[in-house]
């Protein structure tokens, strides 16, 4: 008989739960790329190289890690259009959510050359000097910002809900094992 001690434990966290949190997480580095942006656009104009940095630290977030977060909503995606077998109508909902995670990484990507491109270029010394450039994407970000908050709400109240509503216990415990290992 093997004791309880040496049974390797199965640690199940339910998928929703884990990509709901990870929303968090990301509309909590969003409201830090505001405020980087803030403090620069506010007072003088004139921002540090430090507020530069930060905010570019901030910004490849977006472009490198996020995947982690995309690759488990695939996979939840994944498992509901096998559980459902919805017809092609159904299906271009969900491939929809797959697309924007691919359109927000590629905006991030441009967005965060732009802000790389204006400090490395002398031709913008100028600008730098007024908030490192950081005017001429504030646009950009601000888009970009709006775009994240926007799909994060669809997924809840769509992607999230049909989970919570058809996946069985079993269902989310397998869902749940596959997502610990990306």
């Amino acid at each position: 008989m093997v004791s309880q001690a040496s049974r390797p434990t199965r640690i199940t966290v339910d998928p929703v739960a884990l990509l709901k949190r990870e929303h968090r997480m990301i509309l909590d580095r969003l409201v830090m790329v505001e405020t980087a942006m803030s403090s620069c656009l506010a007072g003088s104009g004139a921002v540090t190289r430090t507020n530069r940095d930060t905010l570019r630290e901030l910004l490849e977030f977006f472009t490198g890690p996020v995947d982690v977060h995309f690759k488990r909503e695939a996979m939840l995606v994944a498992d509901l259009r096998r559980l459902l077998g919805r017809k092609q109508e159904g299906q271009e909902q969900f491939q929809t959510f797959l697309d924007e995670h691919q359109s927000l990484k590629a905006v991030a990507t441009a967005v965060l050359r732009q802000l790389e491109g204006k400090r490395a270029d002398d031709q913008e010394a100028a600008a730098s000097k007024r908030c490192g450039g950081l005017r001429t994407l504030t646009g950009e970000l601000d888009a970009l910002i709006r775009r994240y908050r926007e799909q994060i709400a669809c997924e809840e109240r769509l992607l999230f809900a049909l989970a919570e509503m058809r996946l069985t216990a079993e269902q989310r415990r397998r869902i749940s094992r596959r997502m610990l290992q990306v």
